[in-house]
């Protein structure tokens, strides 16, 4: 009796496991179409949402009682960085580029003309600004991560003085007292800074060969700059 009826039951359908067998398939498909369309979109978020925020602040040790830099003194400037990601990816810092200007009131007062060449330029309305530069680095770091749909807010130290580098310290030496003689004040619109940061998204393998399509060598990065760049 069930022999008779598992036939009735299967009469006219000798395919159905093979449809068994497709529809399962079908949804193993879709199911990872769907998971590999979420993952595409998490990146291309990444990639177009992700934003950055500096300020640079810049602080003197060891100055005279007027404000001048004394020739043991230093410049420290803190830069806070902060990163914005609105993507389902985790996010790394690897890359970060800095630097750092202050107006050259001697070079565009004329009393330093070497230095007005090499400086960098504003123009302006009223006359073009001269800028020095005071940093200018570049270093891969390491840093905590980045969180998925979240933010995170680093600070790192650049510091200046006699010992690092004579030459720039003595231009800055030059520059401030200048500033402090005729404004009394190195007032902070005299301060221009600029940065540049690369970010690897987490779970993105990097392009297997150096012949690979240019998108899918980047892909996996993320670099993101803001700020003033005079050296350009």
């Amino acid at each position: 009796m069930s022999q008779a009826r598992d036939s009735i039951l299967f009469e006219g359908r000798p395919d159905w496991p093979m449809w068994v067998i497709l529809t399962v398939f079908g949804v193993i498909v879709i199911g990872l179409a769907v998971s590999s369309g979420a993952n595409y979109t998490s990146v291309v978020v990444a990639q177009s949402g992700v934003t950055i925020v500096h300020t640079a602040s810049p602080a003197f040790d060891g100055t005279y009682p007027n404000g001048s830099l004394s020739p043991s003194g230093s410049l420290n400037v803190t830069l806070s960085l902060r990163v914005n990601n609105p993507s389902a990816r985790t996010l790394h810092l690897q890359l970060l580029a800095f630097g750092a200007w202050i107006e050259d009131g001697p070079a565009e007062a004329g009393l330093n003309e070497a230095r007005r060449l090499s400086d960098g330029r504003l123009p302006n309305p009223g006359g073009d600004r001269y800028f020095y530069q005071l940093f200018s680095e570049s270093t891969e770091v390491s840093e905590e991560r980045v969180p998925a749909a979240g933010n995170a807010s680093y600070d790192f130290t650049y510091l200046l003085s006699g010992a690092i580098n004579p030459s720039r310290f003595n231009a800055l030496r030059n520059i401030t007292d200048y500033w402090l003689s005729t404004d009394g004040a190195v007032s902070a619109d005299r301060w221009v800074s600029w940065v540049r940061v690369q970010l690897v998204i987490d779970g993105v393998p990097p392009a297997s060969s150096p012949t690979s399509a240019p998108y899918l060598r980047t892909i996996g990065r993320i670099e993101r700059e803001e700020g003033l760049n005079l050296a350009r």
